[in-house]
């Protein structure tokens, strides 16, 4: 499976960008499963 790409806030909280369908079947069919992510940048504002 391909990383989920997340972008990391201001808060340090991390919000899915690409790859939102992956994390949620991910979520459903293996749960507690880790899944692989790439940070792909930072934004401004507080996302948590």
């Amino acid at each position: 499976m391909p990383p989920v790409e997340v972008k990391r806030g201001s808060d340090g909280e991390l919000v899915i960008f690409d790859g939102v369908t992956r994390a949620t079947r991910a979520a459903k069919y293996v749960p507690g499963a880790l899944v692989p992510v790439e940070v792909t940048g930072t934004l401004k504002s507080a996302v948590g």
